[in-house]
């Protein structure tokens, strides 16, 4: 798994342990490339702004992130680009676009299990309404970074054909209700790559933290934290069923403090795990859903009391282990600060 941190880039590597990443030379490609986005409060210099990560399961030292950008230093709007690097960290370079592409047509990651897809759309500004279809170029590597092919987005044959549809240039999330397409694959209609808005899932809330997650058998459920019903199932992408989940710490499990509701995640194991508490007023904690069950139990993982000053941002699930990023580093233990903190899954089970 691979995550942005306030100090760069954190991936986990064999046995989860925790690498960091370093971006230090970043900050200038963007710079000498008129992309970076400018000065920060506080901060002497341009800064390089982590936006996402994606690892390529064949390649473990290559790690693409997608680096916050803008044209001169103008923002609005602010763009996404790419880059790679393929020794963790010690050298950095632009992927390059597809043909007819500028590094600023960044539409986002596509991470599949035999590699990952750049997504590029110089036009694509608003979700898809009902009804129209598309066809988006990506640009993918079979060697990790080094050699690139363009491509058109494209849906493996018996995979699940579900995904979220390129991000746009944008402003502040906190000042906007820009919406992003949930496209389903038609090529076994169109026969070409068209993507098509997604049942009456269209859009999601990019501002959110959405999770896809695909399962063994093909299923899909989508994780959005701004709905009322924050968990919804498919097989096709066309149609979708609403999870009916029972309140989480007394408080209904989508959308309970608006505008959205608490960090969850879904586990390799089928449990579905959230983030409880205020960092207002009482320390945050896991609370755990298990598959079949109809009530949530507290858990035996504690976070750090820290989290009253600097909760929980995001929650992943890899294999063995659930990763947890924080606002900021917070202490634990030792004198020693961290930005993540790892669970490993074979000990997170309900406190008795």
């Amino acid at each position: 798994m691979g995550w942005c941190i306030p100090t760069g880039v954190a991936i986990t590597a064999v046995g989860d342990r925790l690498t960091r990443v370093s971006d230090g030379a970043v900050t200038r490609m963007l710079a000498r490339a008129h992309l970076a986005l400018g000065h920060f409060a506080g901060s002497p210099a341009a800064v390089a702004v982590c936006g996402d990560v994606a690892l390529d399961p064949r390649h473990p030292l290559t790690v693409y992130v997608a680096f916050q950008a803008s044209k001169g230093g103008v923002i609005p709007p602010s763009y996404g680009v790419a880059l790679v690097t393929t020794n963790l960290g010690k050298s950095w370079r632009f992927v390059p676009p597809p043909k007819g592409y500028t590094l600023t047509d960044f539409a986002g990651f596509v991470e599949r299990p035999t590699g990952v897809e750049m997504l590029y759309e110089s036009n694509y500004f608003f979700p898809l309404k009902p009804g129209q279809s598309a066809a988006f170029v990506a640009a993918t590597s079979s060697s990790g970074g080094r050699t690139w092919t363009d491509v058109n987005l494209a849906c493996p044959s018996g995979a699940p054909c579900v995904t979220f549809g390129p991000e746009s240039p944008q402003g502040a999330c906190g000042m906007s209700q820009w919406q992003q397409s949930v496209l389903v694959d038609t090529a076994n209609e169109y026969r070409g790559g068209m993507w098509r808005a997604a049942g009456t899932v269209d859009t999601v809330n990019p501002c959110v933290g959405e999770q896809l997650v695909t399962t063994s058998s093909g299923s899909e459920f989508l994780i959005d934290r701004s709905r009322q019903s924050a968990l919804l199932y498919t097989r096709d992408g066309i149609h979708w069923t609403a999870v009916s989940l029972p309140k989480v710490g007394g408080a209904p499990a989508g959308n309970s403090v608006p505008p959205y509701g608490p960090v969850m995640t879904i586990t390799s194991t089928g449990a579905l795990v959230a983030v409880t508490g205020s960092q207002f007023q009482t320390a945050e904690h896991l609370a755990m859903l298990k598959p079949q069950s109809n009530t949530w139990c507290a858990t035996n993982a504690l976070l750090p009391v820290a989290t009253r000053s600097d909760p929980v941002v995001t929650m992943q699930s890899g294999k063995s282990a659930l990763v947890i990023t924080f606002v900021s580093p917070i202490a634990t233990g030792g004198g020693t600060k961290r930005a993540a903190v790892v669970v490993p899954l074979a000990t997170l089970h309900c406190r008795t």
